[in-house]
C-alpha cells in the first residue's frame, strides 16, 4: 500500500514541483522573447531612421543588414546563423543576455521578421494592421524532471514566442503649442514670446461641435497640449509670462496638459467640456511636447525622378488664361519675355475661376503656354508645383495630390506662397475643395524644399531659380486666406479602404498642410550635413530636432549668429513663419491635421467665422484677434499617425 502510495505521491510531487519549475522557466523564456523581439525591431526603427526615408515606406525589397537597413527572415531561423551587422543579432543578443544561449544543447532561439504589407501580416498577431515591420522570436528549453521521472517522464520542453513590430500609433490631442520660453512671433497684433495660446476678445457665441452646451473661442475636445513653460514675464523671453491667455469666451478642453513651471493666466476661463473649471496638468517628461514628426524626414516629394523632371508649364506673367478648367500635375511657373527668349520671372501663379487639377489632363492649356514634357508620376498621387506661389480668387477643386507652394519673391509682410481669398465673382468667397479619399496635402517652402532641386532642370534657366549660392531666389512666405469656404481632407493612408496614398507617405497620414520646418521665425530645425547656412557640427540630417534658438530660449545650444545664418540661407523673413487666416462670415473646414513647425505661429483675424472641422492644429502659437472667430475642433476622424516599436504579442 506504501509503495503503490509512493507512485501517486511522486506524481502529484510532480505536478507541484516539475510543472512549476516549468511555469517559472516559461515566465524566463517569455521574458527573453519579449527583449528579443523589442530590442530587433527597435534597432531596426533606429536604422529606418538614419537612412533619411519615412519609416512607413519600408519594404523588404530594400532590406539588408547594413547601418541603414534593416533584414527580412521570412521563415523563422536560429540565431547561429544571423550575422552580426543584422538588426536581428540585437534581439539575438538581448535573448542571450535573458539567460536563453542558443549555443547551450538545452536551448535554442530563432528569429523571423518581414515587412508589413498585405500577407506578410505576422501569423502569431493576424489581426493587427497597419505594422510596416515586425520581429517574431521563440525561446524553447528542454528541463529535467524530478518527481516526474517516475512516470517515464524525462524532459520537458518549455517554450515561448514574443512579435514586436514598427506599427502606427494615433496621435492624441486636437491642439499643439509647440512654442517654448524664448520662442517669439512677430503676429501682426504684436509679438508673443512663450505664449502658445492668446484668445481673442470675441463672445465666441457658437457651441462647441458636439457639445452643445459649452462655448468658447478655442474648443479642444481631444485635450490641449502647451510646451512653454512661461510662469513669470520676462522681455524676450516670455513677455506675456504664462502658457496660455484666457480671455472672450475662453477656452474649452477635455485636458490641458503644460510644461512643468508653465502657468495660465489668473482669472483666464479655461473650462472643460462640461462647463467646469479646467485644471492644468504639469508634466516634465519631454516626449510629452516633441515635435510629432521628431526622427521624420519632412514629407517626401511624390514627383518621378527616373526619367529626369516632371514637365512644367509656363504663364507669361503667371496668368493662366481664363477660359481653362483643368489643369495637369506639372511644374507651373511665371515668365517675362527677354530678348525673344521666356525667362522664368518667380511671380505667382494666379488661377481662374473654377479650374479643377487633375492628373487626367494631360499638356499645358490656354494661350500662351509653353509646354515642356518631362517625367511620369504615379496618377493616382502626383505632385503639382508651383513656382513663386499660387493666388486663387474664385473657386477652386484640387484633385488628390501634394501641391508645393515653391516660395515667392516677395520678402515684405505682403509675401504669401499661397494667397486665397477676394472672390471676383459669385457671392463674394472663395471655394476650396480637396479629394476625400486618398486626400490633399499643401506644403508651403521656398525654392530649396528637399527634392525639388532636380525639378528645377526642367524649366527654362533664370536669375530667380537658378541662383548659384542658395539654389534659388525664392523666400519662404506666409499664407494668407480670406472670405474663404475651405473643404479639405488630409492624406489617407494606404491601408485605408479607397485610399491610393503611396505607402512613402503613410507616415504623414491626416496630413492637409505642412509648413516647411525650416520656415521658423524663432528657431532652427536640424539639415542634412552641408546645407547652406550650417555649422557642420551641428546639422547631421533631415530629423526634425531643433539645433538652435534665441538665447534664453530652452534650446540643445542657444547660439544666435548660427540661427540667423541657417535663417537667411533658408529665406525665412519676419513674416514668413505665419499663417493669417481672416475667416470673415464663412467657415474652413479641414479633416486631418494642420501641421506648422515650433517658431511659427497661426493667427486668425477679427471676423465671425469659423476655423476647424474633425482637424488636429500642431503650431508654434494660436493667437486670436478682436471679433467672434473661433477654432472649434471635433474629434479627428482622419488623425495624425505616428510609428513606433511596441510588443503586439
Amino acid at each position: 500500500m506504501v509503495t503503490l502510495g509512493l507512485m501517486a505521491m511522486c506524481g502529484m510531487m510532480g505536478l507541484a514541483v516539475d510543472m512549476g519549475w516549468s511555469f517559472f522557466v516559461h515566465k524566463e523564456a517569455q521574458a527573453a522573447a519579449d527583449a528579443a523581439a523589442l530590442a530587433a525591431v527597435q534597432e531596426g526603427m533606429t536604422r529606418l531612421t538614419a537612412s533619411g526615408g519615412p519609416v512607413s515606406a519600408f519594404d523588404c525589397s530594400g532590406g539588408g543588414t547594413g547601418s541603414t537597413q534593416v533584414e527580412c527572415h521570412t521563415t523563422a531561423v536560429n540565431c547561429a546563423s544571423v550575422i552580426s551587422s543584422s538588426n536581428l543579432n540585437n534581439g539575438c543578443q538581448y535573448a542571450k543576455k535573458n539567460g536563453f544561449d542558443w549555443t547551450n544543447p538545452r536551448q535554442n532561439v530563432t528569429i523571423q521578421s518581414n515587412d508589413g504589407l498585405t500577407g506578410n501580416l505576422p501569423p502569431t498577431a493576424p489581426g493587427v494592421v497597419n505594422i510596416t515591420y515586425w520581429v517574431t522570436v521563440r525561446t524553447v528549453q528542454t528541463i529535467p524532471q524530478l518527481f516526474s521521472a517516475v512516470i517515464s517522464r524525462t524532459e520537458g520542453t518549455v517554450s515561448a514566442v514574443a512579435t514586436a513590430a514598427i506599427a502606427a500609433s494615433l496621435g492624441p490631442g486636437s491642439f499643439y503649442g509647440m512654442n517654448r520660453k524664448g520662442d517669439c512671433t512677430n503676429s501682426p497684433d504684436g509679438a508673443h514670446c512663450g505664449t502658445d495660446i492668446v484668445t481673442g476678445t470675441g463672445t465666441g457665441s457658437t457651441n462647441c461641435p458636439n457639445y452643445p452646451s459649452t462655448k468658447g473661442s478655442v474648443c479642444a475636445p481631444m485635450g490641449i497640449i502647451l510646451a512653454s513653460a512661461c510662469n513669470t514675464v520676462q522681455n524676450g523671453v516670455c513677455d506675456d509670462g504664462y502658457a496660455a491667455e484666457g480671455g472672450g469666451a475662453g477656452v474649452a478642453a477635455s485636458s490641458l496638459t503644460i510644461m512643468s513651471g508653465g502657468i495660465t493666466q489668473p482669472g483666464g476661463d479655461f473650462h472643460n467640456m462640461q462647463n467646469q473649471a479646467l485644471t492644468p496638468v504639469s508634466s516634465s517628461d519631454p516626449r510629452t511636447f516633441k515635435d510629432f514628426y521628431a526622427g521624420d524626414p519632412q514629407p517626401p516629394l511624390q514627383a518621378s525622378n527616373a526619367g529626369g523632371p516632371i514637365g512644367s508649364c509656363g504663364y507669361l506673367a503667371g496668368m493662366i488664361p481664363t477660359n481653362v478648367t483643368s489643369l495637369g500635375p506639372y511644374q507651373y511657373y511665371s515668365y517675362k519675355v527677354v530678348g525673344g527668349s521666356n525667362v522664368p520671372d518667380g511671380k505667382a501663379i494666379t488661377v481662374p475661376t473654377g479650374v479643377t487639377f487633375s492628373s487626367s489632363q494631360t499638356g499645358c492649356p490656354g494661350a500662351g503656354a509653353v509646354y515642356t514634357p518631362g517625367a511620369g508620376q504615379n496618377s493616382s498621387f502626383p505632385s503639382y508645383v508651383f513656382w513663386g506661389g499660387l493666388m486663387t480668387t474664385d473657386t477652386a477643386t484640387f484633385g488628390a495630390g501634394q501641391y508645393v507652394m515653391a516660395g515667392t519673391i516677395d520678402s515684405s509682410v505682403n509675401g504669401t506662397v499661397f494667397s486665397v481669398g477676394g472672390a471676383s465673382s459669385g457671392n463674394g468667397q472663395t471655394s476650396i475643395t480637396g479629394d476625400s479619399s486618398t486626400g490633399t496635402a499643401f506644403i508651403f517652402t521656398d525654392g530649396n524644399y528637399p527634392g525639388l532641386a532636380a525639378q528645377r532642370g526642367g524649366i527654362p534657366s533664370g536669375s530667380l531659380l537658378d541662383n548659384a549660392s542658395q539654389g534659388t531666389q525664392l523666400y519662404q512666405g506666409t499664407l494668407a486666406f480670406k472670405n474663404s469656404t475651405i473643404n479639405l481632407t488630409g492624406m489617407v493612408g494606404s491601408k485605408n479602404t479607397g485610399s491610393n496614398l503611396p505607402p512613402a507617405l503613410d507616415t504623414y497620414s491626416g496630413i492637409a498642410w505642412w509648413q516647411d520646418r525650416r520656415n521658423s521665425y524663432a528657431d532652427a530645425y536640424n539639415q542634412p550635413a552641408g546645407s547652406a547656412g550650417c555649422n557642420a557640427t551641428f546639422c547631421t540630417g533631415d530629423d526634425g530636432v531643433v539645433n538652435y534658438c534665441v538665447t534664453g530660449g530652452d534650446c540643445p545650444d542657444a547660439y544666435t549668429p548660427d540661427l540667423n545664418a541657417m535663417k537667411t540661407a533658408n529665406h525665412v523673413t519676419p513674416y514668413s513663419a505665419g499663417v493669417t487666416l481672416q475667416p470673415g462670415n464663412v467657415t474652413m473646414n479641414m479633416s486631418g491635421a494642420f501641421y506648422q513647425p515650433r517658431g511659427a505661429w497661426l493667427y486668425i483675424k477679427h471676423g465671425t467665422g469659423t476655423l476647424g472641422g474633425t482637424l488636429q492644429v500642431i503650431t508654434g502659437a494660436l493667437i486670436e484677434d478682436t471679433g467672434d472667430t473661433r477654432l472649434l475642433l471635433a474629434g479627428p476622424t482622419n488623425p495624425i499617425i505616428t510609428y513606433k516599436p511596441v510588443l503586439i504579442h
